[in-house]
C-alpha cells in the first residue's frame, strides 16, 4: 500500500560560528570580520536573496583570536572584511580571490554580485 505524503519545500539553515567554536562546513561558507552592524544587516539580506535553499555557516569575528580567525579563513569559501579594520596579516594566510572587502567603495550588495558571477 502506497502512503500519500506531502514534500515541503524548505529553505537552507544558517549556522553563525564565534570563537571558540569552531565547525566544518559543507558547500558554502563565508567568514566575516569586523563588519559593523549594518553590514552585517545587509550580509543577512544578500544571504538570503542569494542562497535561500542553502545550508551556509558563517564565521564571525570581532577583534582579536589570530588562531581561530586562521582556521576559520581556511574553512571558509568567501571572507568578507571591513577594509578599514582588516588585519595586515591576513593577506598572507587566505588567497587573494577568497577576499572581499567592504568599503567606502564596494558595498555587501556589490560584493554578492560578484559572488554570484563567480558561482554561474
Amino acid at each position: 500500500m502506497a502512503l500519500k505524503m506531502k514534500m515541503f519545500d524548505t529553505l537552507g539553515m544558517v549556522t553563525l560560528v564565534t570563537p571558540p567554536s569552531m565547525m566544518n562546513p559543507e558547500k558554502i561558507s563565508f567568514t566575516l570580520i569586523n563588519l559593523k552592524e549594518k553590514e552585517k544587516n545587509h550580509f543577512a539580506i544578500q544571504l538570503n536573496k542569494c542562497f535561500p535553499e542553502d545550508n551556509v555557516v558563517v564565521y564571525i569575528m570581532e577583534g582579536q583570536d589570530n588562531g581561530w580567525l586562521k582556521q576559520a579563513m581556511t574553512k571558509s569559501k568567501y571572507v568578507i572584511v571591513d577594509k578599514a579594520s582588516v588585519p595586515i596579516w591576513i593577506e598572507e594566510h587566505v588567497k587573494s580571490e577568497k577576499i572581499h572587502y567592504v568599503s567606502e567603495t564596494q558595498t555587501v550588495e556589490q560584493i554578492f554580485e560578484n559572488i554570484q558571477k563567480e558561482t554561474n
